[in-house]
């Protein structure tokens, strides 16, 4: 593949999810192959000390460039990579491509996927049918309203359990745009728009989570404020991403990207609920309670439904910035 092949591959690739949308991934052209690198100034160093959600946001990239490649009637060879960062910069893959017949099923859904945290319509027959489609080995979809509203107050409770730390708050604050004056508003993290949140409601989200949380939280109302129940309201199902417990988390992503891409593809959108995988007696119990065994992990769960609104622009990079010379 020529370099402008390879770049347009790159180019697909920036669509893909990654946590906070901090967008880790960073590609060098090597003759006809890319090198896949990791940024790790982008690393979250509290939410994500190991590392687990950054393999898995690449991953996710390099799952992405593989489906775009299948356009060009090529299939991908992924060799993993385990070199020490130089310059802030980790080489994580080798991408090589060769001849294939058939373009990948979800390639005409690649560059649209996108988060929806907005409401959802209430499900159809058709919705919920399209739901348990996604049914697989390693995914338990759970449409029952009431096992939905149960994953929903263990959500609630395990996110505050994690957002009670002032270094994960600060965190996460760091990449939040809470106004379209912000310099990184279109490029990168979690902007209002992407999160729903009006004018008002992105401000009172800045103030709760920084100087009024541990006032608010004294007063015993900090949870209440932070709950996200309301947003399962009308989900057509939770969505339970499990993957053998020593899988490496670089193949989990790629596993994950696909998995995101197939709600998209039946009309529906999805929103991650990062906490019952985060914190691990709320994993260990929503995974004993749907049946997923010991021998698999919890590696991220999403909450889906018919989307009642229009979609809105993401926020990325630009490719001058991802791909390196």
């Amino acid at each position: 593949m020529n370099p402008d092949g390879l770049r347009s591959l790159v180019a697909a690739a920036l669509a893909a999810p990654s946590v906070h949308n901090v967008q880790p991934a960073r590609w060098r052209i090597d003759g006809e192959a890319l090198i896949l690198l990791e940024d790790t100034s982008r690393r979250l160093t509290v939410g994500d000390p190991l590392g687990n959600d950054a393999a898995i946001s690449l991953g996710a990239a390099a799952e992405g460039a593989a489906i775009a490649a299948s356009a060009a009637g090529l299939a991908t060879r992924v060799e993993r990579l385990d070199g020490k960062a130089a310059g802030g910069l980790r080489p994580v893959g080798r991408l090589t491509f060769v001849p294939s017949a058939e373009p990948d099923p979800l390639l005409a859904v690649l560059e649209a996927r996108a988060s929806w945290r907005g409401p959802f319509l209430p499900p159809s027959p058709q919705d919920l049918a399209a739901a348990q489609a996604l049914l697989g080995e390693d995914r338990v979809v759970v449409c029952d309203p009431v096992a939905i509203a149960a994953a929903a107050a263990l959500y609630d409770r395990a996110s505050y359990a994690i957002i009670r730390g002032d270094g994960f708050r600060a965190e996460l604050r760091h990449w939040m745009r809470l106004s379209p004056r912000h310099p990184d508003w279109a490029r990168d993290g979690l902007n209002a728009n992407a999160m729903q949140l009006s004018g008002i409601e992105a401000m009172g989200a800045g103030a709760v989570l920084g100087p009024l949380f541990r006032p608010l939280a004294a007063l015993g109302v900090a949870p209440a404020l932070l709950a996200e129940a309301k947003g399962f309201t009308n989900a057509t199902a939770v969505v339970l991403f499990h993957r053998a417990a020593d899988e490496n988390p670089f193949d989990s992503g790629r596993a994950f990207h696909r998995l995101w891409l197939e709600v998209d593809a039946a009309g529906l959108g999805g929103n991650i609920l990062a906490a019952l995988a985060d914190d691990p007696a709320t994993a260990g119990a929503i995974c004993a309670a749907h049946g997923i065994g010991v021998d698999r992990r919890l590696v991220s769960a999403m909450r889906i439904g018919r989307r009642d609104g229009p979609p809105f622009p993401r926020a990325r990079l630009p490719l001058a910035e991802v791909l390196l010379d």
